[in-house]
């Protein structure tokens, strides 16, 4: 696979003292993003969402943490979880009260929400990758 984009993950997660959901951004570089538009309805015509399918090469693991130790520690640390947000390229938007989740949907073309995260963690370590399935 060839690398075409870099991507932003905004992982969810819930502040323990305040109980309001956050955001925590992390920019991966070299990611292959394959997409399609998605067709609300047969024969309907009608645009629904984009759906992607996002391929992150094992090499940029060194900071991944899978979802249960990463909600334990956050600190320098990106996971992969259903209800992720993804932004094609890298974004330096911060998500808070002043920049909205809907105000990154409306600025950006290519926002996704992770529907599905696959480790493909057989063959030699060259070609190991999450497969992203998002929508």
């Amino acid at each position: 696979m060839i690398p075409n984009s870099d991507i932003t993950i905004y992982n969810k997660y819930t502040d323990a003292s305040t109980r309001a959901e956050k955001y925590q951004r992390t920019v991966i570089n070299d990611v292959v993003w394959q997409a399609t538009k998605a067709r609300s309805g047969a024969g309907s015509g009608v645009l629904a969402s984009n759906v992607a399918t996002i391929f992150i090469d094992f090499a940029h693991g060194t900071q991944y943490a899978l979802p249960k130790a990463w909600s334990l520690s956050k600190t320098g640390k990106w996971t992969l979880q259903e209800g992720d947000v993804i932004v094609r390229g890298a974004v330096t938007d911060e998500i808070s009260d002043s920049f909205t989740m809907t105000a990154l949907r409306a600025k950006y073309d290519y926002v996704v929400t992770v529907s599905s995260v696959d480790a493909m963690d057989q063959g030699s370590p060259n070609v190991q990758h999450w497969q992203v399935g998002c929508k």
